[in-house]
């Protein structure tokens, strides 16, 4: 039993002064995974209405001070996060900064003149002239009932069998991931990454304090001897991984390893979360394949979203899960935010059923074709012969590059950030700052004469950085 004494005749509310009370007990007294009283009976022992410790617990969360486990309840965090804050802002730095004049070889979001205005508002103007005030309303959880219904159609016709049971609507993959997270995560819980993997979801799996072991990454996917060699002396909750032109190196699995991956999760009994944003990105005629397609045990759990393809600010994913995992990712959704935006829902729906989304990731397609196929060429042209694309890619919106051992990418990318070019290091895809001598660039936001000019300029600055001078152009950057 806690012993917390609030006064009700103090200028402070009362959910503060439990917050106060309670953190200082964590901080002196609480050891770190000791599970806090649940909210009515600490309610009930201070003398306060529920909603007070539920505040009180929320604000605790947010400094990281507790954690949530759905369906167990609150428990004292430990006192070292894995990612530090500083970190942390440096991450979504890299993938938000935005200078007027700077050429963003980091973001991977396409520039707002690519996303199809004109047609969406065509569909949000039909759902609203149909369903009037319905389209502001609630949705279910689970998500809008007629748009599970065509994306359960759209995942068929490419080879992904599923019930309307399995579907979830959820406010964005990162959601998706960290919905998934906090169901399947107790403290020091063990999972395998991709080594390098989106710094995103390394976020989400150190808020539940998970231990992660990373296996590198090859031009056909992940080392599955080493992964193997691994799973026979540990027990882990699932693996992360995106099979389509991966994050950040751009690689696609192989068939082969992908059934062979399959084998293993059922041989070893854990789960695979595929995290599919950009399958749709593919440079050669033949579609790729997604490992949900060939999941015959319920073992992938399916994550879609098309916010390289589509408006990410919409912020609408999907999973297809296990029946079994349905309910606790219905309440953990629900404690979220109760559901996805209804308006949203409903026009992507019309959007889906009228073929626009068809038609659009078809444009886009051709549009980055053209891009990838310029900033390859012009990587092979201008950079120096020791700056290297680390894998061949055959789609998606990255190359990964790497660079001497003895340079620090990091150091580059600080210099090139003062002349307003801007790429992503590889420190922040590895759960150990691995990768110092990597990094990614993206041509998501550029369009084709900034891919020109910055790959010059970057020529520029990487010569300058590694002490090279060239003889015939090359002139010091001041």
């Amino acid at each position: 039993m806690l012993e917390i004494n609030i006064k009700e005749d103090s200028d402070s509310a009362l959910y503060l002064q439990l917050y106060k009370k309670l953190k200082k007990k964590i901080k002196n007294e609480i050891e770190a995974d000791t599970k806090l009283p649940p909210i009515r009976k600490l309610a009930a022992e201070v003398g306060v209405n529920p909603a007070t410790v539920v505040k009180a617990y929320d604000m605790l969360a947010e400094e990281e001070l507790i954690y949530k486990k759905v369906g167990s309840g609150s428990f004292v965090a430990p006192e070292k996060n894995l990612i530090q804050a500083a970190d942390r802002e440096d991450m979504l730095k890299h993938g938000q900064i935005k200078l007027a004049e700077s050429i963003n070889f980091a973001s991977a979001v396409p520039s707002t003149d690519l996303f199809p205005v004109s047609d969406f508002k065509y569909a949000i103007n039909q759902v609203l002239d149909r369903d009037q005030g319905e389209a502001f309303s609630y949705q279910k959880s689970q998500g809008f009932l007629p748009l599970r219904k065509s994306i359960r159609k759209y995942f068929a016709q490419r080879g992904i069998e599923s019930s309307l049971k399995q579907i979830q609507v959820v406010s964005g993959a990162q959601q998706a991931i960290d919905i998934i997270s906090k169901i399947l995560l107790d403290y020091r819980d063990q999972i395998i990454v991709e080594d390098p993997t989106y710094f995103g979801a390394l976020q989400a799996f150190n808020s539940r304090r998970a231990e992660m072991k990373s296996i590198k990454m090859e031009q056909d996917g992940a080392n599955l001897e080493e992964m193997e060699s691994y799973l026979q002396k540990n027990k882990i909750k699932f693996f992360f991984t995106m099979q389509n032109f991966q994050n950040p190196t751009g690689v696609s699995w192989s068939r082969k390893k992908q059934l062979r991956l399959l084998e293993l999760a059922e041989k070893y009994d854990f789960y695979i979360i595929e995290d599919d944003i950009l399958s749709d990105l593919y440079y050669e005629q033949k579609p790729v394949n997604n490992l949900k397609e060939f999941d015959k045990q319920g073992r992938v759990i399916y994550i879609k979203s098309f916010s390289k393809v589509f408006m990410p600010g919409l912020r609408l994913a999907f999973i297809v899960l296990p029946e079994k995992l349905l309910p606790e990712v219905l309440e953990a959704k629900y404690a979220t935010d109760i559901s996805s935006g209804g308006l949203t829902q409903r026009a992507f729906d019309y959007y889906l059923r009228e073929g626009l989304l068809d038609k659009h990731i078809s444009l886009q397609r051709s549009l980055f074709q053209k891009r990838y196929k310029l900033m390859q060429e012009q990587i092979n042209l201008h950079l120096p012969e020791e700056v290297k694309i680390t894998f061949k890619v055959k789609g998606g919106l990255y190359f990964w590059l790497n660079i001497p051992q003895n340079l620090d990418a990091r150091e580059l990318y600080e210099i090139a950030a003062q002349k307003e070019l801007l790429f992503s290091p590889g420190y922040l895809f590895s759960i150990n700052k691995r990768y110092s001598n990597y990094f990614r660039l993206s041509f998501a936001a550029v369009d084709e004469e900034q891919i020109k000019r910055g790959i010059k300029l970057l020529k520029d600055i990487y010569n300058n950085f590694s002490g090279m001078t060239e003889n015939d152009d090359y002139s010091p950057l001041i």
